[in-house]
Formats: structure tokens, sequence, C-alpha cells
């Protein structure tokens, strides 16, 4: 990503599914909604080889990520956390420094705790964080609008999973754009 201004770019990009979890995520305001646009993003990184990352707070606590996740998630261990910041487990920050990416996507929940405390974390480490916000969740509306109004001012760049994955592919040429239009086309 060049700044905030310019267009997203897949080949700095790494994105971080933040503890969407059995226990907890049912408790999200418009879940299912959410959920879907998550499964929709990572879906489409995955085709586009974006790197991806994971991680469950307190798996014993809060159970295992979401089956419906699972099948884009082959391959790739979930790094369990205890902090709300994902920065605060050095599996995660060693992940983050060995992709050589310098922007992170966070999708997962809740906004204003895990996801908002990881964003911080981020910006202050000098790398760029762009939430796709129809990809964020929490229990109340008014935390999740109030954590991205901060995150904002902060410096992260709000765009959606759609918008995201268009600039990351910049044409219709692209040599994976068949395999991403019917995960964007089937989306409610």
């Amino acid at each position: 990503m060049n700044g905030t201004t310019g267009l997203l770019d897949l080949d700095d990009a790494l994105v971080a599914l933040i503890d969407v979890q059995t226990n907890h995520f049912p408790t999200v305001a418009d879940g299912p909604v959410v959920l879907d646009r998550i499964a929709r993003f990572v879906r489409a990184a995955r085709i586009l080889e974006a790197p991806l990352v994971w991680t469950e707070h307190h798996p014993r606590a809060f159970g295992p990520t979401l089956p419906e996740l699972c099948g884009e998630l082959e391959g790739i261990e979930p790094i369990p956390k205890i902090s709300f910041g994902c920065f605060g487990e050095p599996r995660f920050a060693d992940a983050i420094e060995r992709s050589g990416r310098r922007t992170l996507y966070l999708a997962g929940t809740e906004t204003h705790i895990c996801i908002a405390q990881t964003a911080l974390a981020a910006l202050a480490r000098g790398l760029g964080v762009v939430l796709p916000v129809d990809c964020l969740g929490a229990r109340r509306p008014l935390d999740h609008a109030t954590a991205l109004r901060r995150l904002e001012r902060a410096g992260a760049v709000l765009s959606t999973w759609e918008a995201i994955v268009y600039e990351w592919m910049r044409e219709g040429r692209h040599p994976r754009f068949k395999q991403v239009l019917p995960i964007v086309k089937s989306a409610g």
C-alpha cells in the first residue's frame, strides 16, 4: 500500500483472521452476515495467494474456530493467544516478521478489543493496517462503530472485503479473476 491514499497492494498484504470462535461468535451482532463475508474474504485471499495467519483467543474458554471457516484454513495452524492484542503473542509477531509483508488486513472479532489492540500495535510498529469493516464484528454495534472511528483516526484504512479483493486484482485480466468472480457474485 502506498501510504493511505494509494491502491492496496496484494504483494504487501497479509490477512490476519482473529478469534472467530464457537463459544463467542454467536453473540456478535449480525453474526451470520459477518461470518459469510469473512469466509468470502478468506476464500478470495487464499485464491489470490495472500499469506494468512489466524488466532484463537484462549481456546479452552472460547472454543475452536468456527467449522464454517476451517476448510478455508487448511494447511495453516492457529496461533493460540491469551493477550487481547495479537502482538502480545510472540508467535504472531514472528509470523508477521517472517512474512516480509508490511500491510495487515484484519478480519474477525471483536472490533473494539482484539482487533483494535492488534491494529494499534501494528500501526505503532510502522505497519499498514486495512480493515475490511464488513468482516469485523462486536456484540454491540456502538462498540464496533466507535472502534472503527478511533482506528481510522489512528491511521488504519477502512474498506470492504469486495473493494479490497478488486484492488488486489486491479483488472479483469488478472490470472485468478475468474476464480474469484463467483465468490463476489454470489455474495448477498
